[in-house]
């Protein structure tokens, strides 16, 4: 009896181990499944559109425009740029500069404010340097398309509020809006909940994402170690 606790003890425990690392192997495996899956739902999606066919398309429609309407004109560029940075090849093992990330939200706003013939009340502020700092692409944008679906931006008293600020590597992006009682605007990004597997699988306990919903107000603070 005596003999055999130790044993016994010493059994259990082996197991736990064995158990505790296959769980780990386990979720790893989830994990790289899932990002192989995304990154082949992406694949999918860029190989529907031939970018040469596009490109072409949106240059002659711009020719033939550009005499008529300046306006619908510079339309059709800033949409073929986001056409583009949509559809581009990342920069760096995934990632693209935070710069091209920065314009790829100006060319957003630009855009919409052409269709509302500039009537959308926005603040943009940015502090600190862009330069020299990598972002996985197309997290930004997703937050910024969430409050043109919800948000109430005509109102000159509560615009718009993006912010970003960068200290040393790390990065602070914030949206504010003012929630819209009318109809919402039809989002075409990736979606909050896609946004946010993509950073646990890139940034891993590198980020914080906090969401404050309030009755009037939507705010989204995103704070990631670059």
């Amino acid at each position: 009896m005596y003999f055999l606790l130790p044993s016994i003890g010493y059994w259990f425990a082996r197991n736990a181990i064995r158990l505790e690392k296959q769980k780990r192997e386990q979720e790893h495996d989830l994990r790289v499944a899932e990002r192989n899956l995304m990154e082949a739902n992406l694949a999918f999606l860029k190989n529907q559109i031939n970018p040469h066919f596009l490109f072409n398309s949106l240059n002659f429609l711009y020719a033939q425009v550009y005499p008529y309407s300046e306006e619908t004109a510079k339309g059709i560029l800033l949409l073929s740029d986001i056409m583009r940075y949509a559809l581009k090849e990342d920069d760096n093992n995934g990632k693209v500069m935070l710069e091209k990330e920065v314009q790829h939200l100006h060319n957003y706003i630009a855009i919409n404010q052409l269709r509302f013939n500039q009537r959308l009340q926005i603040q943009f502020e940015i502090s600190g340097s862009l330069q020299f700092m990598m972002i996985l692409p197309l997290v930004l944008i997703t937050f910024v398309e969430n409050c043109f679906k919800h948000g109430e931006l005509s109102d000159p008293q509560n615009p718009l509020l993006i912010q970003i600020t960068t200290v040393n590597n790390q990065l602070t992006f914030r949206t504010r809006n003012k929630k819209r009682d009318g109809p919402k605007e039809k989002s075409t990004g990736i979606g909050l909940d896609n946004t946010q597997r993509r950073l646990d699988m890139v940034y891993p306990e590198r980020y914080v994402l906090t969401v404050n919903d309030e009755q009037d107000y939507y705010t989204c603070t995103l704070i990631i170690e670059l």
